[in-house]
C-alpha cells in the first residue's frame, strides 16, 4: 500500500488495511442471533431498554446539542459585527480588545457545541442515518471535510449568487457547512485560501491579494450563515426525533403492528450499531491514523496534520466526549439501579463477565484520554506513547464490543464491521 493513501477519505480501502491490526476476528452476527427464529429465549425487558435509552440518553443529548446550536449564531454574529466595524488604522486598543473578546466568545460557543455534538456522534440512529447520513453530514461532515470548498463559498456567499443563481447554503454540499466548516472559519489564522492553484477557480483568483481585514470580514460573515444553517439542522433533528410521530416513538414501540421494526431486538440492534462509532471513527480515524498505524498525509508515521480538529486543536476533548457518550449508552445514562442499559442486558444473558470487562475497559480508556495533555498535535510529538496507550485502551473496548457483546446479546454487527478482522 502506498504511503500517500488517505484512509480518512477512503473507508473501503481502510477496511482492507485493518486486516493487520491485531484484533480478534468477528462474525457478522452473534452466536445467539438465532433468537429471532425462536431457538434462544431472551427474558430481558427489551422495551425497558429502548424506552430508557430513548428518553433518558438519546433525547437529552439531541436536545442539549440543539440548545447549543441555537445560541451559536448570536455569539458568532456578535463577533462578526465587531470585526466588520474594526479599523486597525485607528489603533483603538479598546475596540481591538472588544473584538478579540467577542471572537473568543464565538470560539468558546463553538467548543461547547462541538462537545455536545461529539456525544451525539455515538447516537447516529434514525434521522441521522437516513439518506446516507445526510442530516448528520450537514451538521458535521468529518472526515470528509474540504476547507477549499469552504473558501470558495465564502466568496460565493459574499457575492450572493453562483453563476447567476441566488446563493442558498442549504443547497450546498455538506463539505461547505456544519461544525467542521465553522471551525475553519473561526480558528484558522491563515487567511490565504487552502486550495491548490488549480482547484481555487476563478472565484478565488484575487482572494490572496485582498487586505487582511476584508478577508476576515468575509469569513466571519459566512461563519454567521454557517452557524444559522447549523441551528436549522439541529432543529430539524429535534422535529424528526420528537413527538408522537417522531423516531424516538418508533424505537419505543418497536415490534408493534405497523412499526418499521418487526421486533424489539431489531430496534436495539440499530442502537448497538451506533456504539460502533467507537471502532472505526474513534479508534481508527481519530487515533490510529494520526499515529501512523494507517497511511496518512505524512505517510506511515505520526502525523499532527492528520488529527480530527486541526484548527481548534479540540481533538482530545472530542475523544473524551465520545468515550463518555459510549459509557452513557452502555449504562443507560447512569449507575442508578432503575436505569436500564446494555449492562443489565448482559447480566440477564449470564454475561456479567463481559459487562465487567467492558466497564473496566471504558474506565481505562477514559483514564488514558484524561492523561493526554495539551492537544493531540503536540501529544503526537511529545507523548506518542500516551496517544498509543489511548488507542490500545479504546481497542480493548472495541474487541469486546465486536465479539462477546454482540454474541451474548444475539445482535448483528453493523454492515461496515461485518467483514472487519482488525
Amino acid at each position: 500500500m502506498t504511503p500517500t493513501l488517505k484512509p480518512l477519505l477512503l473507508a473501503t480501502t481502510l477496511a482492507a488495511l485493518l486486516s493487520g491490526c491485531g484484533e480478534s476476528t468477528s462474525s457478522s452476527q452473534g452466536e445467539n442471533f438465532s433468537n429471532n427464529k425462536g431457538n434462544v429465549t431472551i427474558n430481558f425487558d427489551q422495551q425497558a431498554l429502548l424506552v430508557n435509552l430513548t428518553d433518558n440518553v438519546i433525547t437529552p443529548t439531541f436536545e442539549a446539542f440543539a440548545s447549543k446550536a441555537q445560541s451559536l449564531p448570536t455569539q458568532v454574529k456578535s463577533y462578526c459585527d465587531l470585526e466588520s466595524s474594526y479599523d486597525a488604522s485607528m489603533q483603538d486598543d479598546a475596540a481591538k480588545a472588544a473584538r478579540d473578546n467577542a471572537m473568543l466568545g464565538a470560539q468558546n460557543a463553538w467548543r461547547e457545541t462541538m462537545i455536545s455534538w461529539q456525544h451525539a456522534e455515538l447516537m447516529i440512529v434514525g434521522p441521522l442515518l437516513e439518506n446516507d447520513k445526510s442530516l448528520r453530514n450537514d451538521i458535521y461532515s468529518w472526515p470528509n471535510a474540504s476547507t477549499c470548498s469552504v473558501d470558495q463559498d465564502v466568496v460565493f456567499f459574499e457575492q450572493g449568487n453562483i453563476n447567476g443563481v441566488a446563493y442558498n447554503i442549504r443547497n450546498r454540499s455538506d463539505k461547505r457547512r456544519g461544525l467542521d466548516a465553522l471551525e475553519y472559519l473561526l480558528f484558522n489564522e491563515n487567511l490565504n485560501y487552502s486550495c491548490s492553484s488549480i482547484t481555487a477557480g476563478e472565484i478565488l483568483a484575487d482572494w490572496n491579494t485582498r487586505t487582511e481585514q476584508t478577508r476576515k470580514v468575509a469569513r466571519c460573515k459566512f461563519a454567521v450563515e454557517v452557524a444559522n444553517d447549523l441551528s436549522h439542522s439541529a432543529q430539524t433533528l429535534l422535529i424528526q426525533w420528537g413527538g408522537e410521530q417522531g423516531y424516538g416513538q418508533v424505537l419505543k414501540t418497536a415490534g408493534q403492528p405497523g412499526n418499521k421494526f418487526e421486533s424489539k431486538t431489531k430496534a436495539i440492534n440499530e442502537i448497538s450499531d451506533a456504539l460502533f462509532y467507537m471502532t472505526e471513527e474513534l479508534k481508527d480515524y481519530k487515533l490510529a491514523t494520526p499515529l501512523g498505524l494507517f497511511a496518512n498525509s505524512c505517510g506511515l508515521e505520526a502525523c499532527p496534520e492528520a488529527v480530527e480538529s486541526v484548527y481548534a486543536k479540540h481533538s482530545i476533548e472530542n475523544i473524551k466526549a465520545n468515550i463518555a457518550a459510549f459509557e452513557q449508552l452502555f449504562l443507560g445514562g447512569n449507575t442508578d439501579a432503575t436505569a436500564t442499559g446494555f449492562d443489565d442486558f448482559l447480566d440477564e444473558q449470564q454475561a456479567s463477565d463481559t459487562k465487567q470487562k467492558m466497564l473496566q475497559g471504558i474506565a481505562d480508556a477514559k483514564a488514558a484520554a484524561n492523561a493526554l495533555e495539551s492537544n493531540l498535535q503536540t501529544a503526537l510529538i511529545e507523548d506518542k506513547a500516551g496517544v498509543a496507550n489511548t488507542h490500545g485502551k479504546v481497542k480493548t473496548v472495541t474487541d469486546q464490543l465486536k465479539n462477546d457483546f454482540i454474541n451474548k446479546l444475539a445482535l448483528e454487527l453493523p454492515k461496515t464491521s461485518a467483514g472487519d478482522n482488525d
